[in-house]
């Protein structure tokens, strides 16, 4: 799918702009402030109805305007053109059109138009809480499974009706018979989350690892470990790092080995039955403390995955931490963390033998090695998205070479250009970025107007 044309009407700073992307590869430059995010946000609207930094629709109305309206042209590889329509009054309803004709919910827009975005904002995925880490795994697999998407719909409408309950109850006004039929809706629903949330991360793990492993050029190890308070042991993923190995094993047979077994473990954590059993086991366990708080404590609304390094060190490093250096983060209302624990005498005994040892990426990975990890898992987006729908989706980097290295920024932009998605990046300079690209369409920012720059102004900047 390549986007060829968009019109911003009193959307973010722009008055009334149209911009063409004759080209596959964009290259948006210009100053802070001059509009170059507002662009990347409005294709990212128009292909999921959503902003990536707006909470409410309104905010995205320029200011003292009546509303804002998107218009998109797009083509598949079967030439077929189809024009996105988004328009929000301020005062008034937002609108979806496709070819004209309105779309009556949002969720029927999610996943027709795949976009992958990387922003400053995506090193929330390593930094934030676990609501974070949910929501990147809800938009990914809604955009590639109508069906998750409904069940998650539904599974949130169930959790708000039981969780009103429960204050009722705590406040005598119900009865608690009536927690029955809502626990047996939140199991069926919630179990079919759980068993899809399997199914993707153990893909995307393995596409995380690789990249992370090529950005780093195999000086550390991406560990990710699906954590849930349901599934006890089931979706537990073994790291490669936990098989016997030799130093001189390369990735990609690595890869082989842990992919059979990850087919193993998906089909035993993919069992419905189970998981509903024990999701039951949960809630009926959790009855009482749910009436006391006032809220569901237990369920796929609170599952996160961990994200850690795996790195080279000496076990007098591994001593020497004591328990004042755990802290425990920051989280939301609804998330549970527990405090990490110092490695035990087993443990340790492994650690020095391995010479590895593992850290959480949140608490203890420096500003670089939380980018890169983001970098990894939205380029393991990208390519599961590609897999399983057999299309590229657009691709929006937001000022993101500016934190990378010239290598890593040479990786990524390969990546990118092997696998042909539409790409729109944006830059304060086109330095060195025009040496990494094939003939971009280079345009400029400045004020909200956008300019397309010329053969002989191109020929300047790349010399």
């Amino acid at each position: 799918m390549l986007l060829n044309h968009i019109v911003l009407r009193n959307f973010r700073n722009y008055v009334d702009c149209e911009v063409n992307f004759p080209k596959p590869v964009n290259l948006i430059i210009g100053g802070n402030a001059q509009g170059k995010t507002s662009l990347l946000e409005a294709i990212y609207f128009l292909c999921t109805a959503e902003s990536h930094r707006a909470t409410r629709d309104g905010e995205l109305i320029r200011h003292n305007e009546a509303g804002f309206y998107l218009k998109g042209t797009l083509e598949n590889s079967s030439d077929d053109v189809m024009s996105l329509e988004a328009t929000k009054r301020a005062r008034g309803e937002f609108k979806l059109k496709k070819n004209g004709v309105l779309q009556t919910k949002r969720s029927e827009w999610i996943g027709q138009f795949n976009t992958v975005l990387f922003s400053p904002e995506s090193l929330i995925l390593v930094k934030g809480g676990p609501s974070e880490r949910r929501r990147f795994l809800d938009l990914l697999i809604s955009q590639i499974d109508s069906s998750y998407l409904k069940n998650l719909q539904k599974y949130r409408l169930v959790l708000k009706q039981r969780n009103e309950l429960l204050k009722q109850i705590r406040m005598t006004l119900a009865d608690t018979v009536q927690l029955d039929v809502w626990d047996k809706l939140l199991i069926a629903h919630g179990t079919a989350i759980i068993v899809k949330r399997s199914e993707i991360f153990h893909q995307l793990k393995i596409y995380a690892m690789q990249n992370h492993q090529r950005l780093t050029g195999g000086r550390e190890n991406l560990a990710l470990t699906y954590r849930s308070a349901l599934v006890r042991n089931d979706m537990s993923m073994r790291s490669i790092e936990d098989k016997n190995r030799t130093e001189d094993e390369n990735l990609e047979n690595l890869v082989e080995e842990v992919e059979a077994q990850l087919e193993i473990e998906s089909i035993e954590s993919a069992n419905e039955t189970k998981i509903a059993k024990q999701f039951d086991e949960a809630l009926s366990a959790s009855r009482s403390s749910d009436l006391q708080r006032g809220t569901t404590l237990v369920g796929p609304h609170r599952d996160d995955f961990l994200i850690e390094l795996e790195n080279i060190s000496e076990i007098s490093d591994l001593n020497s931490k004591s328990e004042d250096r755990y802290e425990i983060p920051d989280t939301e209302e609804e998330d549970v963390v527990s405090k990490p624990s110092l490695p035990t005498p087993s443990e340790a005994a492994t650690f020095q033998e391995s010479g590895t040892f593992r850290e959480g990426a949140r608490a203890y990975g420096s500003q670089g090695q939380q980018r890169t990890i983001a970098l990894a898992l939205k380029l393991a987006e990208l390519e599961l998205i590609r897999v399983v729908t057999g299309r590229d989706p657009i691709v929006l980097l937001d000022d993101v070479t500016s934190e990378l290295d010239y290598k890593r920024t040479g990786y990524l932009l390969s990546v990118l250009q092997n696998l042909s998605a539409q790409t729109f990046i944006t830059a304060t300079h086109a330095e060195p970025l025009v040496h990494h690209l094939n003939q971009p369409n280079v345009l400029t920012v400045e004020n909200a107007q956008i300019s397309c720059i010329s053969q002989e102004s191109k020929k300047h900047v790349e010399n």
